[in-house]
């Protein structure tokens, strides 16, 4: 499993070529699905390039591998900051356990490299919480709620520490 903080600013790089190609500037996440649509890569001028998720995608903890230059779609600056304000308005969401106590704020997210889903969400109990309890991680599976403002989880998460 990785995070979406642990993909950004990785490099891409073509498969035939040793040297990096691009890099990850965003993870693309589908958030009423909790899927990964792809990765924003470092934009350009006119627009941004956008590598979606496929069989040729290889993700790893030191980057991503791709066959060739043509599986990266250009995408316009407009749907770029579409993008980031669907994915701000997910991130930063209060999460509350079942007595309505807030347990924190989602601040990133785990997914499985293989299938592409979203697995965890790591909810930060803001920072002298992080340093003092860490932050907590929280399964897919222990979520009641996502509509709305707040997320709704069934119980409390355990620390990240202890994962």
């Amino acid at each position: 499993m990785l995070s979406g903080w642990h993909m950004t600013h990785l490099p891409v790089r073509i498969r035939s070529r040793s040297h990096p190609w691009k890099v990850v500037d965003e993870v693309v996440v589908s958030w009423p699905t909790l899927t990964v649509e792809g990765f924003a890569l470092v934009p350009r001028i006119f627009g941004t390039p956008f590598l979606g998720h496929g069989d040729a995608v290889v993700v790893t903890t030191l980057g991503i591998e791709i066959e060739d230059k043509r599986q990266v779609q250009v995408k316009s600056r407009r749907w770029r900051m579409e993008a980031l304000r669907r994915d701000q308005q997910f991130r930063r969401r209060p999460v509350i356990d079942q007595t309505g106590q807030l347990c924190g704020r989602v601040l990133d997210f785990l997914f499985d490299e293989q299938t592409w889903h979203v697995t965890h969400l790591i909810v930060s109990r803001g920072i002298l919480g992080d340093l003092v309890q860490g932050a907590l991680i929280v399964p897919i599976a222990d979520i009641m709620e996502m509509g709305g403002q707040v997320i709704k989880i069934s119980r409390t998460g355990a620390p990240l520490s202890e994962r």
